[in-house]
């Protein structure tokens, strides 16, 4: 039986490489490991995880699943998937992020590591073969993975195998956190870190971190420490469950003047974030293109143009058309994308980077199958390449007229 099915994964820690155009971060987006979908306990084996690495390549990235299940909307882009390659159980891969198409605070969100979890979108064969994987007993075995896509949020990733996902070769030990209380069971420096998982105690989820023997690969692994959530776990409660695993306790950093600065600082940001909502309606206004909230910018992205003038959506700051390079990449991505926006502002928008292209001297080829290249005005249309104004067929059609009537 064919199926869809998501799997998502948490960690700890990422690595953050950027340009003015992307953002990425190293992940393993999946691994061998038995998965439990709503009751149907599934075992995902290596040789399977190893087939479907091909099919990670060039997947789209987005920040939450799809609410139609599989991704059928340009608008929920905001990256791809590179260089995916299997190693050992897992697929490793480049998380790269389109900056024009993330917002600020999602970017933000990555750098900082709090959209740190990872779960791809796929679908499978469900085939029924009981058996059992390193003690776990399971029902059905996943056959031909295909990847459909990848989110990445900071929602929290279930796993209960030692999870993997954005930056889980650097994942960090048992340090305090500002939002967790921490529990160390046993030295970080002699283990190697290798997951996460999650458990209740009392109704209350608290985290597993897991780690191996450093230097012995082949072993199983084993806790390391354990954290505590602030917003469910009191200091004491937390501190009791710690001493009864004979535990070293630490609570999470102390930061309530750090939140009053934070908080006044947050105030002074969202008076500043008004002022920029007012001039993006004013942009609004200009252009006849509405703001996108969520989706559009506020203010030019660090690294591109600071003009509005200079991008093909000057209300979202989105297709800069600064320097050629870019105005012939918005011209390339065009078609992808259009349906983010209404007929009337395509028009706007296909108008204004067909115009800068011209200006580069980058050739435009006319789509009369495109409504707003059909829109486009005749001085500029005449300028495409492949268009045949309507006077010159006319006058076309009357010479061939003329030529057959003496014939």
């Amino acid at each position: 039986m064919r199926k869809y099915g998501l799997n998502s994964l948490e960690v700890d820690k990422l690595e953050v490489s950027e340009d003015y155009q992307t953002l990425t971060v190293p992940a393993v987006i999946t691994r061998e490991g038995v998965y439990d979908y709503d009751g149907m306990v599934v075992y995902e084996p290596a040789e399977e995880v190893e087939k479907a690495a091909f099919t990670a390549e060039n997947a789209w990235i987005v920040e939450d699943h799809p609410p139609e299940i599989i991704l059928s909307s340009p608008r929920l882009i905001r990256g791809t998937v590179r260089n995916p390659k299997f190693e050992k159980d897992r697929i490793k891969a480049d998380l790269v992020f389109f900056k024009d198409r993330c917002s600020p605070k999602y970017l933000a969100d990555i750098k900082s590591g709090k959209a740190r979890s990872v779960s791809i979108g796929f679908f499978w064969e469900c085939v029924p073969e009981p058996g059992e994987w390193r003690g776990k007993q399971y029902e059905y075995v996943k056959r031909d993975i295909l990847i459909d896509h990848v989110a990445v949020g900071d929602w929290q990733g279930r796993c209960s195998y030692p999870a993997c996902g954005i930056g889980v070769d650097t994942l960090k030990g048992a340090d305090p956190y500002p939002n967790e209380h921490s529990c160390r069971l046993r030295d970080p420096e002699t283990l190697d870190i290798v997951g996460s998982g999650t458990r209740e105690h009392d109704g209350k989820t608290y985290r597993v971190i897991y780690g191996k023997p450093k230097g012995e690969k082949d072993a199983g692994s084993m806790e390391q420490a354990y954290r505590y959530p602030i917003e469910t776990w009191t200091e004491d409660q937390a501190r009791k469950h710690c001493q009864e695993h004979d535990g070293s306790f630490e609570p999470a950093t102390k930061e309530k003047e750090v939140d009053k600065v934070e908080k006044n600082q947050g105030e002074e940001e969202e008076g500043e974030r008004e002022k920029l909502r007012k001039a993006a309606e004013e942009r609004e206004r200009k252009y006849d293109i509405k703001f996108r909230e969520g989706e559009g910018h506020l203010t030019p992205p660090e690294g591109y143009p600071a003009s509005e003038d200079d991008y093909g959506d000057p209300v979202n700051y989105k297709y800069p058309l600064v320097p050629e390079d870019r105005c012939s990449n918005a011209l390339a991505r065009w078609s992808a994308f259009r349906e983010e926006y209404e007929q009337s502002e395509r028009n706007i928008i296909y108008e204004r980077i067909v115009r800068r292209a011209l200006q580069y001297g980058i050739t435009v080829n006319y789509d009369p199958q495109l409504p707003e290249a059909r829109a486009l005005p005749a001085s500029v249309k005449e300028k495409l390449q492949g268009f045949e104004a309507t006077d010159s067929i006319i006058a076309r059609v009357r010479a061939l007229v003329a030529q057959l009537s003496v014939a």
